[in-house]
Parts: structure tokens; C-alpha cells; sequence
């Protein structure tokens, strides 16, 4: 089985490297992860949508992908991808949306702030996904997909190159997106308790758990 993260020091930079991609990654948008979180459809589609509202959803892709229906104002897509029970056929419906050259030019625009959406919620309201995020404080999280070079470093976390920022073939934007909100909920006052048991263990039992077989 492949593993799923790894965790690289640079011996060049020093700096520590959470190399991550499969779906057993918590930090994959793959990742089983229930939360309840409210819609950007405004910042979408302000012409369609004036209400938000708040929905459940099953993970970060499914959030992602039915924002990315709603750009093109394709609300049965929408509508299949938020009842759809795994990511991959809600990342395929996103694959099929008919854009035009001005909605790819949008959804590239708002995307990141989609995600961030996302991301937020689901480290938010997840315990256990939580504690692993903090455990990779000091560390830059990196989604090392050879398949993408927007998201990801268009390397596999298996390369070398993966450790040298010099050497990416990608921007690394899920990553990037990853790391502020690590930075963001560590300074919040309700997560103190989390924070200072994360603190009192040692780095290499934070590899442990952040390279375990499965990550919850």
C-alpha cells in the first residue's frame, strides 16, 4: 500500500516538508469529513444568487465541486454532486460542466477562495483531522501530485525534487491554503487545549501520527 504522507527535511534548507496526496491523507480533499458549513454562492454567481444558506456536507471536494456547478448557474449538477455519497463522481460532475472561456477565467479567480471555505469548515468542526493539522506546525504542507500543477507541486511526494520549493513544477495552492489555516485556528482561544498538547509532544511522535497507515 502506498503511504499516503511523507515527511521530509530538506537538508539543503532545513525546512520540513508534509508531503501528501492519497485519499487516507486527512489533508486530501477526498478525506472522509462531515461538516455543516454555509454557502459562497454570492461570491460565485452574484447574478443568480442573492441567500446563502447552510448545508452538510461529506467533504472538502464536495463543497468545492458544488460551488464550481454553481458558477455556471448548473444547479442539477449542483444538486447530484451535494447528494453524491463519494468524491470521485463529484469531482467527474465538475469535469463535466459546460464553461466557457469567461467561466474558467472566474472559477480560476474564486476558486481558491472556495477552498479555503472548505478547508476551514472542515478542520474546524473535526477533532481528530484538527490535531493532525496542528501537528504540522513549523512544517509547509505540500499536495505532491505528479497529476497537478495548480493544487499540487506537479511532483509525487515519492521524488526528491519534492523538498526543493526551487524544483516544483506547480503552485502548490491546496497546500498554501492548508498551511493559513493551521496558522488561523492555532491562535484560537478555543483550541488552547489542543494547542498545548500538541506542544508537549515531541516531533517524532508527530510524524508518527501524521504518517500512520490511516489517518482517521
Amino acid at each position: 500500500m502506498q503511504q499516503h504522507t511523507r515527511i521530509q527535511k530538506s537538508a539543503k534548507t532545513g525546512k520540513v516538508y508534509v508531503l501528501f496526496y492519497e485519499d487516507d491523507s486527512c489533508f486530501s480533499n477526498f478525506h472522509p469529513a462531515d461538516f455543516e458549513a454555509e454557502t459562497v454562492k454570492k461570491l460565485v454567481n452574484p447574478e443568480m444568487f442573492k441567500e446563502e444558506e447552510t448545508l452538510k456536507f461529506n467533504c472538502s471536494e464536495q463543497y468545492f465541486m458544488y460551488h464550481k456547478a454553481l458558477i455556471v448557474g448548473d444547479k442539477k449538477a449542483a444538486e447530484f454532486i451535494h447528494n453524491s455519497k463519494h468524491p470521485m463522481p463529484m469531482k467527474m460532475a465538475g469535469r463535466k460542466l459546460n464553461m466557457n472561456r469567461n467561466d474558467i477565467d472566474k472559477w480560476s479567480e474564486k476558486s481558491r477562495e472556495v477552498m479555503y471555505h472548505a478547508c476551514l469548515a472542515k478542520f474546524s468542526q473535526n477533532l481528530e483531522l484538527r490535531k493532525l493539522l496542528f501537528r504540522t506546525k513549523d512544517m509547509i504542507l505540500v499536495e505532491a501530485s505528479g497529476n497537478d500543477a495548480i493544487w499540487g507541486i506537479g511532483i509525487w511526494k515519492e521524488d526528491p525534487r519534492a523538498q526543493n520549493e526551487e524544483s516544483w513544477h506547480g503552485t502548490n495552492w491546496l497546500g498554501e491554503i492548508l498551511n493559513r489555516i493551521r496558522e488561523e485556528l492555532w491562535e484560537k482561544p478555543e483550541f488552547q487545549t489542543e494547542r498545548e498538547e500538541i506542544e508537549k509532544e515531541t516531533v517524532e511522535t508527530r510524524i508518527m501520527f501524521l504518517e500512520a497507515l490511516k489517518n482517521i
